[in-house]
């Protein structure tokens, strides 16, 4: 889950993906009475969404790249990326890295416009999401660990 514009972003998953947004404030089963907003189209199988800025970014299974409104789920704008995804984007430094199956890393400006800031290949195809720490980015790929830094 991801916590978003004070709601909480819960990918429902394998089967018919949907991204519904649950106001956290309930108790019991709250279907009925919290559910803020659902999107039902472009939502990825495996990977998470990111939030940042009041927006949520997030790229389907097959490379479909959205960012929503994090209050409303208002659909800012969405572009392909192309390549299949399975580890989920991480944001860092206000950017959002997309790393797909095939090893290319599309870094995105997280922002209202979609523009692309990068594009960068790793030989071995990339399964697994990155992590951030001490101002690198670690990617493992089918082969190898990888360490982006200064």
């Amino acid at each position: 889950p991801v916590f978003a514009g004070g709601l909480v972003l819960v990918n429902t998953g394998f089967g018919k993906a949907d991204l519904w947004a649950l106001r956290p404030d309930g108790r019991g089963d709250v279907t009925d009475t919290h559910v803020a907003w659902k999107c039902t189209q472009g939502v990825p199988i495996k990977p998470s969404p990111v939030a940042s800025g009041g927006l949520v970014f997030m790229a389907s299974d097959s490379g479909i790249a959205t960012c929503l409104e994090a209050r409303t789920g208002k659909v800012v704008w969405k572009e392909r990326l192309g390549g299949q995804f399975s580890a989920s984007p991480i944001l860092a430094a206000g950017r959002v890295y997309f790393p797909d199956e095939d090893g290319v890393t599309t870094v995105i400006r997280a922002g209202e416009k979609f523009e692309i800031l990068a594009a960068n290949r790793l030989d071995a195809g990339c399964m697994a999401s990155p992590a951030v720490a001490g101002g690198s980015i670690f990617l493992r790929t089918k082969t190898h660990l990888v360490r982006i830094g200064k």
